[in-house]
C-alpha cells in the first residue's frame, strides 16, 4: 500500500492587525466591574478553581494567570476586510499550498474544504476553490468538524491516496470570522481570520500518517454554535433573525466543555502515541488549535513533552480555528523542527463535538 502525507503546506492572513486599543475602554471597565454577570454569559470563561476538573493543576498553572486580563492573553488579531470575498483568503492560502508541494492546480484531484463561514450557505467553499484557482473538473465538497477539521481532512486525504484513489487531495481550513464578531461581547476578543491549507500526497515508505485517534460528544453539539441575538435558539430556516455571532445555544454544555478542555486533548494525545507505540519523548512537534495561548502549554505539560515543542502562534494571530495547525507547522518548519522523519503529532477539537488526533512521520519530499 502506498504511504501518504503532507507535501505541502500553505496559509493566508491579511494584513489588518486588530490590537486590544480596538475595543473601547468601556469593554475593560465592564470586565472588571460586572465579572460575575460577565461570566454567566461568557462562552470563553474559564473557572478559576474547580476540584472536580480534570487535570486541575494545569488549569492553576497556565489558565489562571489570565483570569484578569479582558482580552483573555490575545495580543494581535488579523482580520479581513468585511466586504471582501471570503474565497479569495481561501484560494490565496490553497495557491500557497500548491507552491510548496510543487504541483499544479490541474494536478489537483479532489479539494477538500472548511469554513467556519462560508461564502454562501449553499454550497460549500470548495467549488469556488476550484474555480479561482484554476484547476478545471474537480470536485470542491465541504468536509466539516470546525476547529478539528485539518486533522478530519488529512485523514480522509490520506485514505484516498493510499488506496490509488487520488494523488493529490487539497485541503483548505478557513477562519474568517470577524465578519459576525460582535466586538461588544466579552468573547469577541479571541477571533482573529486566517486561513490554512495542504495538499495531500503519496511520500515515501516510512514516511507519512502512522495513527489517528478520534472520538465525539454529540449531547455537547449546542455548545459552540453561529447564534441569533435577537432569537437564541432558533433554527436557521425558521422564525430566525439576526444579527448572528459566534455564540452558544446552550451555556451549562458550555460550562460542561470547559472542564474538558484540557482532558480532551491530553487524553487523546496519549492514546494516539499509545496505539503507535510511541512515547512522548520522540515526539518531535506537536501542532494543536490555539483557542487562548495557554492552550498548547498546558497540553504540552500534561503531556510531559517540553513547550518548546509545541510552537504556538496565538500572539500573532489569536484564535483561529483549524488554521492554527498549518500556522504553527510553518513555525515549526520556520525553527528547523520539521526534519525529514520527525515524528509530528496533531490535535484539534470543534463544535459538534468532535477530537481529532494524527501522527505523522514528516516528509521532506513527495514520493
Amino acid at each position: 500500500m502506498k504511504s501518504a502525507g503532507i507535501v505541502g503546506l500553505g496559509f493566508w492572513a491579511p494584513e489588518t492587525v486588530r490590537g486590544n486599543d480596538a475595543w473601547p475602554d468601556a469593554f475593560t471597565r465592564a470586565f472588571h466591574e460586572h465579572r460575575d454577570a460577565r461570566r454567566l454569559v461568557d462562552i470563553t470563561d474559564i473557572e478559576r478553581k474547580n476540584p472536580d476538573r480534570p487535570y486541575e493543576e494545569l488549569y492553576v498553572k497556565h489558565a489562571v494567570p489570565y483570569d484578569d486580563d479582558p482580552f483573555k492573553g490575545a495580543v494581535h488579531r488579523r482580520v479581513a476586510d468585511p466586504n471582501g470575498s471570503i474565497l479569495d483568503g481561501d484560494a490565496l492560502a490553497a495557491k500557497e499550498a500548491l507552491r510548496d508541494a510543487r504541483i499544479s492546480p490541474r494536478e489537483v484531484d479532489l479539494i477538500l474544504s472548511s469554513a467556519v463561514l462560508q461564502e454562501k450557505l449553499v454550497p460549500s467553499n470548495g467549488p469556488g476553490i476550484a474555480d479561482l484557482l484554476g484547476c478545471g473538473d474537480v470536485a470542491g465538497i465541504g468536509v466539516e468538524s470546525y476547529c478539528s477539521a485539518a486533522v478530519v481532512q488529512l485523514e480522509l486525504a490520506c485514505g484516498l491516496v493510499e488506496s490509488g484513489r487520488a494523488r493529490n487531495v487539497l485541503c483548505v481550513q478557513s477562519h474568517q470570522l470577524n465578519r459576525i464578531n460582535d466586538m461588544r461581547l466579552p468573547a469577541s476578543v479571541m477571533f482573529g481570520d486566517a486561513v490554512g491549507a495542504f495538499v495531500v500526497g503519496e511520500v515515501p515508505a516510512g514516511r507519512g500518517i502512522i495513527a489517528v485517534q478520534r472520538g465525539g460528544d454529540g449531547s455537547l453539539r449546542n455548545a459552540v454554535t453561529h447564534a441569533y441575538i435577537d432569537t437564541p435558539g432558533a433554527v436557521w430556516w425558521k422564525n430566525a433573525s439576526g444579527p448572528i455571532v459566534p455564540g452558544s445555544d446552550d451555556v451549562p454544555a458550555v460550562k460542561r466543555f470547559t472542564k474538558l478542555l484540557l482532558e480532551l486533548p491530553i487524553q487523546t494525545l496519549h492514546n494516539l502515541l499509545s496505539a503507535a507505540r510511541v512515547t512522548v519523548d520522540e515526539l518531535a512537534v506537536l501542532a494543536t488549535i490555539q483557542p487562548v495561548p495557554w492552550f498548547g502549554p498546558a497540553v504540552a505539560d500534561g503531556l510531559g513533552l517540553s513547550p518548546e515543542r509545541a510552537p504556538s502562534t496565538h500572539r500573532k494571530y489569536a484564535h483561529i480555528g483549524a488554521a492554527a495547525l498549518v500556522a504553527n507547522l510553518l513555525e515549526a518548519r520556520q525553527r528547523g523542527m520539521l526534519r525529514d522523519g520527525a515524528l509530528v503529532a496533531l490535535y484539534g477539537h470543534g463544535a459538534g463535538l468532535t477530537r481529532y488526533a494524527a501522527l505523522l512521520r514528516w516528509s521532506h519530499s513527495p514520493a
